[in-house]
């Protein structure tokens, strides 16, 4: 059977055009991407009802819908969501795209995949999303910085979760935002399988 994971509409999936620092909009990069699918892909977790918290551009969303997974991608930034409805359409994917603010979120899935905002320019931003992931669904895929490892476990746990594998991985930052001063910069990031417990 032909794997139905097409690597170049992942690959060209759309970047943000004017990407938003409040929102701390960085793209999941394509190898990053097919490693979070491929992994909750291999323990069944595309199976199910799959949402993308923050789902940006779409590029998680459009993994996992390319796997099966049905899938609904939540974005508060319309412009982004405009670029991933019109992407998914054109590449005949069936992904349910909202327009809201993670907070109001109420719907039960199997599984969020999330790259959520790192909380460096709006303080607690990640945690709000890991505490609705963890309320909403049974695994969550999610990726933080490496820096904040002692913050995500104690909110992990502090919410009825357990940490199922950390994986560490580079994650790269292309300039985007006025401070950045560098072209590139590689950070440590760490991709989270966490379990909800309740």
């Amino acid at each position: 059977m032909e794997n139905p994971l097409n690597y170049k509409i992942l690959q060209n999936s759309p970047n943000f055009k004017k990407p938003k620092l409040e929102l701390e909009q960085y793209i999941t990069p394509v190898d990053i991407t097919l490693e979070i699918i491929k992994q909750a892909n291999s323990l069944g977790h595309l199976s199910g009802n799959v949402a993308d918290f923050g789902c940006g551009t779409g590029r998680l969303a459009i993994g996992a819908a390319m796997l099966g997974a049905k899938v609904t991608g939540y974005e508060i930034d319309d412009d982004a969501l405009m670029l991933a409805i019109d992407y998914s359409k054109k590449n005949d994917l069936d992904i349910k795209w909202v327009s809201m603010a993670i907070e109001n979120v109420s719907e039960s899935y199997d599984t969020v995949l999330m790259n959520p905002p790192f909380g460096s320019q709006r303080p607690g931003a990640d945690a709000i999303f890991l505490e609705k992931a963890l309320n909403v669904s049974s695994n969550i895929w999610t990726i933080h910085m490496a820096e904040t490892k002692d913050f995500i476990e104690r909110l992990v746990e502090a919410n009825s979760g357990e940490i199922i594998s950390a994986y560490e991985f580079d994650f790269l930052l292309n300039k985007t935002m006025p401070f950045h001063t560098r072209d590139k910069k590689t950070k440590k990031a760490i991709l989270y399988h966490i379990a909800s417990l309740r």
